[in-house]
């Protein structure tokens, strides 16, 4: 069977690298913020993390370019073996440049998914004053605790040794919270569990592929400007 390079192109095209923007919202940031504070913070790690990335790869990207550019030369002057290894090296750093670009757009994708939370969860939040910061990271490990802990009787039955060793860790204000929660009946922690309201409405937010692409050149010009920082 011969394999048609259009119909190649157009199928890697369709290969998402990464996560989904359902993975990002649901999976991800609702998953493993649980509050609505929770899910700020998550939001800010992830887009963090993509920042960097991106940094990076606009310097890996500069940098294989020039390699190209040496490597070309190169093939172009040299006879023999040294020719012939250069024309091979050009290929080869061609085409990491061309998966460069592709692990750069999926990565501009995620974090302007992130962008958007992080900036619609912000809203939900609002100011973070020393006070309220440390009022929201107790509700949220409370939170967290607790969701340990619904896990732990609804698929075991008991308490495992680390759903002990976080309970023990709370302060008493917090931990009584939580041990309410443990002596409630097993048909309340279930619901409480399932139950749980997506209550940052991020299905709210707009499909990342809607967004303009000149917001997206604004932010990758954003992220090579702050390169030299």
């Amino acid at each position: 069977m011969q394999v048609d390079k259009q119909k190649l192109r157009e199928l890697l095209d369709d290969h998402q690298t990464g996560h989904s923007e359902f993975q990002d919202d649901y999976l991800i940031t609702w998953r493993h913020g649980g509050t609505i504070y929770g899910q700020y913070k998550q939001a800010l790690r992830e887009l963090y993390r993509r920042f960097r990335g991106l940094r990076e790869l606009s310097c890996d990207r500069e940098k294989l370019q020039i390699e190209i550019r040496q490597a070309e030369e190169k093939a172009q002057c040299c006879r023999a073996y040294k020719g012939q290894l250069a024309k091979v090296e050009f290929k080869r750093k061609t085409m990491q440049l061309e998966e460069l670009e592709r692990s750069f757009i999926n990565t501009k994708r995620e974090f302007m998914r992130f962008f958007q939370q992080a900036s619609h969860l912000k809203s939900l939040v609002g100011e973070l004053t020393p006070t309220r910061r440390k009022k929201l990271d107790r509700e949220m490990w409370i939170h967290r605790t607790k969701t340990v802990v619904a896990l732990d009787l609804l698929t075991m039955g008991r308490l495992s040794k680390s759903a002990y060793e976080l309970l023990g860790a709370l302060p008493a204000q917090m931990r009584k919270p939580v041990i309410e929660f443990i002596e409630s009946d097993g048909k309340h922690i279930r619901d409480w569990y399932l139950n749980q309201s997506n209550d940052s409405n991020l299905e709210m937010l707009p499909a990342g592929e809607s967004m303009d692409d000149l917001t997206l050149e604004y932010m990758e010009d954003d992220v090579n400007q702050l390169t030299t920082i």
